[in-house]
């Protein structure tokens, strides 16, 4: 399926239905068939097709059935009553674990009240640090995917990534306020040129604040060259980026190089990279003072 940058897909096929919802296509059927549930129209080609509301109703459905409601009883729900149980179940959840489901509710309705509330709910059991890499970053990677394949649009994706963005902000700014810096050790962060995925590197930020470290965000599409501006400031820095987008995959390799033999000081500087595209590079490259970072408890341990 290819992707479509409408803010919201018109229409769903039942695989789409099952990727979301958990909810496997022949039991879609099955409950269809048997409880009049969904309404599914046939185009052209004879596929059958579901409507943005169909979707959001089955995600409902999925909620209080994977938290073992007899279907036979969500089936007798008007609407109204089947989003009011849901609410509620939601609102009462003590384990988080319908989170990731309501998440995923609010980005296909884009309804912030709903993430809003979700996020919450959350806090209010767990850490922020435990919220975002038990439910954000999942939920994060399912929705890559998603986007990957048509399922989700480029808005629905935006639309929750800049959300999470201003939660990760509001944070660190918290933190900002009231943590004392260590000045011995200086981390830069930033991307390269025309990458734009920062929800990685921003959480990096909020792990180095906690952690006590003075921390120089750079942000979106940083040349190599800019770099070097720091280093007549700071006489070490840990340089710290994320690939997900870019460089090019052909380019990565010419681009680490790039910084190993122009930027980095020998004993002095380190260049921290993570990412996506770090992950299926198939060879990494030994570089004098670069270090793959493959995993949030990687990071964590490297400090």
């Amino acid at each position: 399926m290819s992707q479509t940058n409408q803010p919201f897909k018109d229409r769903y096929t039942i695989q789409d239905l099952e990727h979301l919802s958990g909810i496997q296509a022949h039991t879609i059927r099955i409950w269809e068939k048997r409880y009049d549930l969904l309404h599914p129209v046939r185009a052209g080609n004879n596929v059958r097709y579901y409507s943005h509301k169909e979707l959001q109703k089955l995600l409902n459905i999925a909620v209080l059935y994977h938290h073992h409601f007899k279907i036979s009883k969500i089936a007798a729900y008007s609407d109204a009553e089947l989003e009011e149980s849901v609410r509620k179940k939601m609102i009462s959840d003590q384990t988080g674990d319908l989170a990731a489901q309501s998440l995923k509710m609010a980005m296909l309705s884009y309804d912030q009240n709903l993430f809003d509330q979700t996020t919450q709910q959350l806090l209010s059991q767990k850490s922020f640090r435990e919220v975002f890499r038990t439910v954000f970053l999942p939920i994060l990677n399912d929705i890559g995917v998603l986007w990957q394949t048509g399922v989700v649009t480029i808005a629905h994706e935006h639309f929750l990534s800049n959300l999470l963005r201003q939660k990760l902000l509001s944070q660190t700014d918290q933190l900002h306020n009231t943590l004392d810096r260590q000045d011995k050790k200086v981390f830069v962060l930033f991307l390269p040129v025309n990458e734009v995925h920062e929800l990685g590197l921003l959480y990096s930020q909020y792990e180095l604040f906690l952690h006590g470290y003075r921390t120089i965000y750079l942000g979106q599409s940083v040349p190599v060259e800019s770099l070097s501006d720091l280093q007549s400031v700071f006489p070490s820095i840990t340089f710290v980026t994320s690939f997900t987008i870019y460089p090019q995959d052909d380019k990565i390799t010419d681009y680490l190089k790039t910084i190993a033999n122009t930027i980095l000081r020998k004993g002095k500087d380190e260049l921290w990279v993570s990412g996506r595209k770090i992950h299926s590079l198939k060879s990494k490259p030994n570089l004098r003072g670069v270090k793959y970072i493959l995993s949030p408890e990687a990071f964590l341990k490297a400090l």
